[in-house]
């Protein structure tokens, strides 16, 4: 009998151990986190604060040790890695991921989204939700949250203040089939050239445009080369913040939801601070290097979207989701008649102002 006694006494203290946190620190959880991302750009910015995090947050049971720089590889080698178990957590680019689970492909569609804020929006709905749930299904994998830096701009050393008018240019762009069947719908046709040749390219006359964010203008000094830039913000880059599906289950229960807020809180801070950060070096641009940003227009914008629209509905309908496209289409709707309304607010009261003063 106290036998007995004395294995269920055992019994209980294990399982108290084995789910309780903060009750298992002496043996702990180690997570390898890779990214190809530099320190400062934003996989980066995210890894090193979800490691912060996650070991405040379970009292240092598990422990993240982050890897910059591609020490793991590349985006392809990493989500490989991810099924290799050579890493836990990486950061990747979505049009990379694509390869493997190809529904994520909508998200690299060239004037999807209408803002950042869209693009948050769409992610924290139903597609976002979707690809999660393909991820899972197809690869084991466990999407922990979306990630973006800022919007791509049209980057040219002669003036570009409409997109309906460039029919002709010479344009370096990403390869991708979506890419290169938007920009064929637009009337321009781009140009296979490296990204890392870009400036180059500009400079002997081998494009006459190229696509960056402010922040990879900035770095590569772009604007020795070329000063002109159009604010089309028509791609936004989306990196995915993901967990192997083996890590997953060697993570007791009781922390899961701890890591998944831990996530949260990371994307959000490196995707703020990526965000601010490239507003900031628009500024900076202007004021300090003597860069001419012109923004694309609403009505320019929305004849872009009336123009591609049919293709993305039909690029959504051939990855299978037909289904979330009017959401998708109803929220840029919904962006684009807020600032149609802000704009009209801003006019009014400029007239009224006008009058005021002629009074």
């Amino acid at each position: 009998m106290h036998r007995i006694r004395s294995g269920i006494i055992l019994f209980l203290m294990m399982f108290v151990v084995l789910t309780v946190p903060g009750r298992m620190e002496s043996y702990g959880l180690q997570l390898t986190a890779a990214t190809a991302n530099t320190a400062g750009e934003v996989g980066a910015v995210v890894l090193t604060e979800f490691q912060r995090l996650v070991k405040e947050r379970t009292k240092g049971y598990i422990n993240v040790a982050v890897h910059l720089d591609g020490v793991f590889g590349s985006d392809q080698e990493l989500i490989k890695g991810l099924q290799r178990g050579t890493v836990d957590l990486i950061t990747c680019t979505t049009f990379k991921y694509a390869e493997y689970v190809p529904e994520f492909a909508v998200l690299d569609l060239p004037f999807l989204f209408f803002s950042t804020e869209h693009l948050k929006t769409v992610l924290d709905g139903t597609l976002g939700q979707i690809l999660k749930e393909k991820a899972e299904e197809k690869r084991g994998d466990y999407v922990l949250g979306y990630i973006t830096d800022g919007p791509v701009n049209i980057v040219s050393n002669r003036a570009i203040t409409s997109l309906a008018q460039s029919r002709g240019l010479r344009f370096r762009a990403l390869l991708l089939p979506t890419h290169r069947r938007t920009w064929e719908i637009m009337g321009i046709t781009p140009v296979t050239l490296a990204f890392s040749e870009f400036k180059i390219g500009l400079q002997v006359g081998l494009v006459d445009a190229v696509e960056t964010n402010f922040i990879d203008y900035k770095k590569m000094r772009v604007y020795d080369t070329a000063r002109l830039i159009l604010q089309s913000e028509h791609y936004f880059p989306v990196q995915i913040l993901m967990l192997s599906k083996r890590a997953w289950r060697k993570m007791p229960k009781a922390y899961r939801e701890i890591v998944r807020e831990c996530a949260r809180e990371a994307v959000a801070l490196g995707s703020d601070e990526l965000i601010w950060q490239n507003r900031e070096t628009a500024r900076e641009l202007t004021e300090k290097y003597g860069v001419r940003i012109t923004e694309l227009s609403l009505p320019e914008k929305k004849t872009n979207r009336q123009k591609l629209a049919a293709y993305q509905e039909e690029t959504f309908g051939a990855y299978g989701l037909k289904e979330i496209w009017p959401e998708v289409n109803a929220t840029y709707l919904e962006y684009q008649a807020q600032l149609e309304a802000e704009l009209e607010r801003i006019k009014q009261s400029r007239e009224r102002e006008k009058e005021s003063s002629s009074i």
